[in-house]
């Protein structure tokens, strides 16, 4: 029994940590590319990075030192567009051990529809609209 529960626990690490790497490479594949724009994050709480790149349709969010939440709360990315409508993005929990948190956003549409990323904390599992506080908002 004790061997199993080793195992087990081996094998979530070693399931966090591919997820870790295959993250990783996605942020150095997007710097990469030279239309890829990093754009600074400088809030009271957080530091980082959002990573765009317009002709790719691609982003990702990179921050540093992401406070810990409660198992019942979640961080919640919103794509913003210029009407003020917010689209879900991202749903994610900074990893325990990690001094930074780097999250590929989901983009349904065109980034060029989009003018601002922002994120706030919602339930475990997300919001459909922001309901919590704002942690970090960037324009781009």
């Amino acid at each position: 029994l004790f061997s199993f529960l080793q195992l087990r626990a081996l094998q979530q690490e070693q399931a966090r940590l591919l997820q870790q790497v295959q993250t990783d490479q996605a942020a150095l594949s997007m710097l990469a590319y030279p239309e890829t724009v990093s754009l600074p994050i400088q809030s009271q709480q957080v530091a980082g990075s959002l990573l765009v790149n317009r002709e790719q349709n691609a982003a990702m969010l990179v921050v540093w030192d992401l406070p810990p939440l409660p198992e019942n709360e979640s961080y919640q990315a919103w794509l913003v567009q210029p009407d003020g409508i917010r689209v879900s993005a991202a749903v994610f929990r900074p990893e325990q051990g990690q001094s930074y948190t780097a999250r590929m956003i989901s983009v349904p549409q065109s980034l060029n529809t989009f003018s601002s990323l922002g994120v706030t904390i919602e339930p475990a599992g997300g919001s459909t609209q922001p309901t919590g506080e704002r942690v970090l908002k960037v324009d781009f």
